[in-house]
């Protein structure tokens, strides 16, 4: 039985990748398709009760899609994302695509529709032979390419994409601008959409900005950073928008706290006169860096309002990276999430030319 592959790319992180991959599979299920999905190559973002990485995109499809086959055959290396080129060249160029070929054979073996999720970045993979133009070649995949829209280089980034996957033979399909604000949806339309398919470009689709589905709860984020929850625990469930540096004199911080919304702070924790202010102000959440712990009298406080305060080792510097790293991952249960991304796509992507057109798509 032949299948229709779609390989689901960006050429940069946190693009939208997996919204797009989790409303296709869904779509693809209620139009009674048998669907796979793969990823060659996973990223980890915590680990099993084995101490095993495990990349959790992977899990949440296998989930969604009820796959019977093991994880290890879905995304065969799960690498560490500051162990990479350490991980990959210990195993050697010829294994890892004799592995990535074998695993891909299974998981879309007797699929009619198998979506396949790329890395961080379309050149990834490239120092073993595995970039994901090679392998969309290989699988005979369409490259659907997702990228967030932030400025006028998206057009740049595109037209090099698509001559990056000429260079390799790869079917270039089309792209999804996606996150889109609302002050630049009208660029999109009317100025980047006609440029890109001036430039033999197919543009599948332009999905608005949704911060439902990019924000993070506060659970996310201490799963991801660690830490120590001081007070507040009942509120790790907030949901985080906004990332604020508290290095100001309080009368300040208040003003600064109330101009957004859902925000976590960040700062000292010698710096009670912050910690207080950031409270009253109606924040998600507190993280005191430094390993300094805040007055005790705080405590009662946090809870009383459900403000989690979470005490980590790190400087406020490095803090903020960590934060800025992570991304607000649609999991099983996050029936909300789920829902808003299969209304986006639904609403704002052409699903059908991907999915039922098979004259446009091939």
């Amino acid at each position: 039985m032949s299948k229709k592959a779609i390989y689901v790319a960006s050429t940069k992180e946190l693009s939208g990748k997996s919204v797009v991959t989790v409303a296709l599979a869904l779509i693809s299920k209620d139009l009674g398709k048998n669907v796979g999905y793969f990823k060659p190559i996973g990223v980890e973002n915590s680990t099993d009760e084995k101490g095993q990485p495990i990349d959790e995109d992977t899990e949440t499809m296998m989930k969604i899609l009820n796959l019977k086959i093991e994880s290890g055959v879905v995304c065969p290396f799960v690498v560490r994302r500051d162990m990479l080129l350490e991980q990959l060249t210990k195993v050697g160029v010829s294994e890892v695509f004799n592995k990535i070929k074998t695993s891909y054979e299974t998981a879309s073996e007797g699929k009619e529709i198998i979506l396949i999720e790329g890395p961080p970045a379309l050149s990834v993979g490239s120092f073993v032979g595995c970039p994901v133009p090679k392998l969309a070649t290989d699988f005979d995949a369409k490259i659907l390419l997702v990228e967030r829209f932030e400025d006028d280089l998206v057009i740049d980034n595109v037209l090099q994409a698509r001559d990056y996957c000429t260079k390799w033979k790869a079917n270039f399909y089309g792209v999804i601008l996606n996150q889109v604000s609302p002050a630049k949806m009208l660029k999109a339309k009317n100025v980047v959409k006609p440029a890109l398919e001036k430039n033999g470009i197919n543009v599948v689709g332009i999905i608005p900005e949704d911060k439902t589905i990019s924000a993070l709860t506060v659970k996310e984020v201490h799963e991801a950073i660690g830490g120590k929850i001081l007070a507040g625990k009942d509120g790790m469930d907030r949901t985080v928008q906004t990332v604020l540096i508290g290095a100001m004199t309080p009368e300040s911080a208040t003003r600064y706290f109330r101009k957004a919304k859902n925000e976590l702070v960040i700062t000292g924790g010698d710096r009670t006169d912050i910690i207080f202010a950031a409270l009253e102000a109606g924040i998600s959440a507190l993280i005191l860096t430094g390993n300094l712990y805040p007055s005790v009298k705080i405590f009662p406080r946090a809870d009383d309002l459900k403000v989690p305060m979470i005490l980590v080792s790190f400087d406020t510097y490095t803090t903020l990276q960590m934060v800025q790293r992570i991304v607000g991952r649609i999991k099983p249960t996050d029936k909300e999430r789920i829902k808003r991304a299969l209304k986006l796509v639904k609403e704002n992507m052409d699903w059908k030319q991907i999915l039922q057109n098979e004259t446009s798509f091939d």
